[in-house]
C-alpha cells in the first residue's frame, strides 16, 4: 500500500513504489561492491600456482534491477534504473508514446534512464518492462499518476507507504501532488523544511527532515490546500532511545570504616560507560568520590561503576546520596553509608571456672550488634542466656569428675559491611579444678627490666646456672625475626630465631658464640612449652618439656653476669637484663610467659621433671636466685619471689620513638589455668 491522501476522501490502490533517489544510489553502491567482490574471487581462483588444470567455471544466468518499481507524478519525469547481471541483457516492453528508455540492451552495471512524458489522462497509467539475461528475467513497473480531472475540483497527494515515518536520524520524504488547480502548503516546523510551499498539478514536494536529538517522538503537521479542499500530511520522527540506568547490585551500600579505592556498583545501562558520571550529595569533604565506570566482563549492557572512600576516623557513621547519571535524563540513585570502626571485645579472652554449678558474666565492649554462638564442645554444660547492658550471661553446669572441658564462644558481627567480612571475637571458657597458675603475662610489645637491684651479686659470676620459662606462642613471625625470652644482648641471651635461624627455633646467643639446633623448634601455636637451658663452664644444654634435646660446648669459665639495670638508655657498653625484649622493640616475645626463673646451678634432668616443677617451685629452693612468676601484681611492679628480692619494672606498648626504644608503665595479664 502507498501513502495516499485525497481531499475527496478516496483511496486509490497502486503498486508500491520507491522514488527516493538516495535509496537508489545506496543500492547502486551495494551492487557495485558485489560485482567487485565477485571479480576479486574469480581473480584469486586464477592465481593457483599448482600443476592442476583449471576447468572453466559455469556461470549461471542472473539479473537484478534497482528500483524494480517507480511512481512518477502526472507531469512525468525520469526514472534511472541500475542493472546488475551475469552477462549481456536486453529490454522488452509494450510500445507507447509516453515512456522512452535510454537503451534496449547492455552489460552489467549499466544505468538505463526511462524518460516519462506528462499524463494527459485522468487515470493512472502502468507501464511494464522486462530485463532479460539468458534464461533469467526481472520486471520493471512504472506508474504515471493521473492528471487532475478538468470537470471537478480534485486535490490528492501520494507518497510511499510509511515513508512519512522516519527514524531518529531524519531523512527526506517525497510527496507527489495531483490537483486540478494551483495549491498551497501550510504548516511550520523547526525540524522540517519543504522544497515548495505552492505548486500545480504533478508537482513533487520534498520534505527535508532533521535528526531528532531528543528522546521524545517529534511530529510535524502540514496541510495541502486548494480553495476549499485540503489534505492533511503528517511527518513523524522517532525519538532517541531513553537513557536507562539501573543499579543491579545493592541500591543501599553499607561500607566499612576503612579506606577503599575500589567500591564496585553493578549497573545495567544503555549509556556508554565513558558518559556516566555521579552527582554526590553529603560528601562535600570528599570522603566519597566517583572514580570510573567500565564495561563488565559479562558483556551486554552490564557496567561496573567504581567509587573511592576515605577512612572514617570519626565516632559516627556518615551518609551520602549518589545519583549516577548519563548525558541526558537517565539516572539511578544510590545510598552510601560508611560505618565507624567496629568494636567487639570481651573483657578477657579466656575464662576459667571451677567445677561447681554457677553463672558466668562476661562484660563486652561493642558498638555493633552481634550474634553469639557456642561451640559443640559446650553442649550439656554451658548455656548462653542473654546479652543485657553490655554483659553476656551464661550458666555453667557442675563438673562431676572427669577431665577439664573447654568451649569457644564466638561473637560475630550482624549486618556486616558490604565490602568487609564480619568482625569476630572468640572467648574461651574452661572448666576445671583450680590450677597452680591462674594468670600469665602477655608479653607482646611488653618488657621487664631492673630499675634497681637489691642483690646484684646473686645474679653475677654464674659459672653454672639454669634459665627456665613457660612460654606460649600466640602469633607467627617472619623469617629472620628475633623473639626474646630473657637475658642480656651480646652477653647471654635466651631467644627464638635469628638471621638464618627459623623464627621459632630456640637459640642461646652469647659473647662467646651462639648455640642452637634444628630440633629446638617450638612448632605449635597456642601451646605451652617449658624451656630450660643449663650451663657449666664448658657447655650449654637445652630441654623442652623436660626432655633433653641438645647440648653444645661453650666456654663460660668466666661465668655469666645477669645483674644489670636499665636507667633509660642502652649502649653497646651498657646492656641491661630484660624479659621479653632485647636491643629494640621489634624483638618482643609473640605470646604469653610465666614462671621465669634463674638458678645459680645447673639443674639435673630429674629436677626439671620433678612433680609440678614446670608450674611452681618452692621460693626457697637451693640455688634459686631469680623467680618472676608473672602471675599478676600491682601496677607495673613484677615481683621477684626468690630470696634475692630483685623486683622488676614492667612496660607495655613498647615502641621505637624518635630513635629511642620507649614504653608505658604497666603489664598485660590474662587469665589462665595451668596445668
Amino acid at each position: 500500500m502507498s501513502g495516499r491522501a485525497s481531499a475527496a476522501g478516496e483511496n486509490d490502490r497502486a503498486d508500491p513504489v520507491a522514488t527516493n533517489h538516495c535509496q537508489f544510489n545506496r543500492n547502486m553502491k551495494l551492487n557495485s561492491l558485489f560485482i567487485c567482490a565477485a571479480s576479486a574471487l574469480l581473480l584469486c581462483g586464477a592465481c593457483d600456482k599448482g600443476d592442476k588444470k583449471v576447468e572453466p567455471r559455469i556461470v549461471e544466468d542472473a539479473i537484478s534491477i534497482n528500483p524494480s518499481t517507480a511512481t512518477v507524478g502526472s507531469k512525468g519525469g525520469d526514472v534511472p534504473v541500475q542493472v546488475t547481471s551475469s552477462g549481456a541483457w536486453s529490454l522488452s516492453g509494450e510500445g507507447n508514446d509516453l515512456v522512452t528508455p535510454s537503451a534496449m540492451k547492455g552489460k552489467d552495471g549499466d544505468i538505463v534512464s526511462f524518460k516519462i512524458k506528462a499524463n494527459d489522462q485522468e487515470v493512472d497509467r502502468l507501464f511494464t518492462y522486462t530485463f532479460t539475461c539468458g534464461k533469467k528475467s526481472v520486471p520493471l513497473k512504472i506508474t504515471l499518476k493521473k492528471k487532475a480531472p478538468e470537470a471537478e475540483a480534485q486535490l490528492e497527494i501520494y507518497y510511499p507507504e510509511l515513508s512519512n515515518n522516519l527514524p531518529r536520524e531524519g531523512g527526506k520524504v517525497t510527496v507527489l501532488v495531483t490537483s486540478s488547480k494551483a495549491w498551497t502548503l501550510e504548516g511550520e516546523s523547526d525540524f522540517v523544511t519543504p522544497s515548495a510551499l505552492s505548486g500545480e498539478d504533478g508537482a513533487e514536494v520534498v520534505f527535508d527532515v532533521k535528526a531528532n536529538e531528543t528522546d521524545a517522538e517529534k511530529i510535524a503537521d502540514y496541510t495541502f490546500r486548494m480553495d476549499d479542499k485540503q489534505v492533511p500530511f503528517r511527518i513523524t520522527v522517532a525519538g532517541g532511545i531513553p537513557e536507562s540506568i539501573e543499579i543491579t547490585s545493592k541500591p543501599e551500600l553499607r561500607l566499612a570504616y576503612t579506606k577503599d579505592e575500589r567500591v564496585a556498583v553493578k549497573l545495567t545501562t544503555n549509556v556508554d560507560p565513558r558518559d556516566l558520571s555521579a552527582e554526590i550529595t553529603g560528601a562535600d569533604d570528599g570522603w566519597l568520590t566517583w572514580s570510573i565506570a567500565r564495561p563488565s566482563e559479562s558483556g551486554g549492557n552490564m557496567v561496573t561503576a567504581y567509587f573511592s572512600v576515605r577512612q572514617n576516623d570519626g565516632e559516627t557513621s556518615r551518609e551520602a546520596l549518589v545519583k549516577i547519571k548519563g548525558l541526558k535524563k537517565g539516572e539511578a540513585t544510590l545510598k552510601v553509608t560508611q560505618l565507624v570502626k567496629p568494636q567487639l571485645t570481651a573483657e578477657k579472652q579466656a575464662y576459667f571456672v571451677g567445677v561447681e554449678e554457677q553463672t558466668l558474666d562476661i562484660p563486652v565492649t561493642a558498638n555493633i550488634e552481634f550474634d553469639v554462638a557456642l561451640g559443640e564442645s559446650g553442649d550439656g554444660w554451658l548455656t548462653y542466656k542473654n546479652y543485657a547492658d553490655g554483659v553476656l550471661h551464661f550458666s555453667v553446669g557442675a563438673l562431676n569428675g572427669g577431665s577439664a572441658r573447654e568451649c569457644e564462644v564466638t561473637l560475630t558481627e550482624k549486618n556486616a559491611p558490604d565490602n568487609a567480612e564480619p568482625v569476630k571475637h572468640v572467648v574461651r571458657i574452661t572448666q576445671k579444678t583450680k590450677g597452680l597458675i591462674e594468670k600469665v603475662a602477655d608479653m607482646r610489645a611488653s618488657r621487664c627490666y631492673f630499675a634497681t637491684l637489691s642483690n646484684a651479686a646473686a645474679l653475677n659470676n654464674l659459672t653454672a646456672g639454669t634459665m627456665e620459662a613457660l612460654v606460649n606462642i600466640q602469633e607467627t613471625r617472619t623469617a629472620g625475626s628475633i623473639s626474646t625470652i630473657m637475658g642480656i644482648e651480646d652477653k647471654f641471651l635466651l631467644r627464638l630465631g635469628d638471621v638464618g635461624v627459623p623464627w621459632n627455633q630456640i637459640q642461646v646467643a652469647t659473647s662467646r658464640g651462639n648455640r642452637t639446633n634444628a630440633k629446638l623448634t617450638l612448632s605449635e601455636l597456642n601451646r605451652w612449652y617449658h624451656i630450660a637451658v643449663t650451663w657449666t663452664p664448658s657447655s650449654v644444654s637445652f630441654y623442652i618439656d623436660g626432655k633433653f634435646i641438645h647440648s653444645a660446648s661453650l666456654a663460660l669459665n668466666r661465668g655469666v653476669n645477669l645483674g644489670s639495670t636499665f636507667t633509660g638508655n642502652e649502649s653497646k657498653f651498657s646492656r641491661a637484663f630484660w624479659i621479653g625484649y632485647s636491643y629494640n622493640a621489634d624483638r618482643y616475645f609473640p605470646g604469653y610467659m610465666s614462671e621465669v626463673r634463674i638458678w645459680n646451678r645447673a639443674l639435673s634432668k630429674a629436677e626439671i621433671n620433678s612433680e609440678n616443677h614446670f608450674y611452681s617451685v618452692p621460693v626457697n629452693s637451693e640455688g634459686l636466685v631469680g623467680y618472676w612468676k608473672l602471675d599478676g601484681g600491682s601496677g607495673n611492679t613484677v615481683i621477684d619471689s626468690s630470696p634475692s628480692g630483685n623486683h622488676m619494672t614492667g612496660q607495655i606498648n613498647v615502641r621505637s620513638q624518635n630513635g629511642e626504644q620507649v614504653g608505658d608503665p604497666g603489664m598485660h595479664y590474662v587469665e589462665m589455668s595451668l596445668p
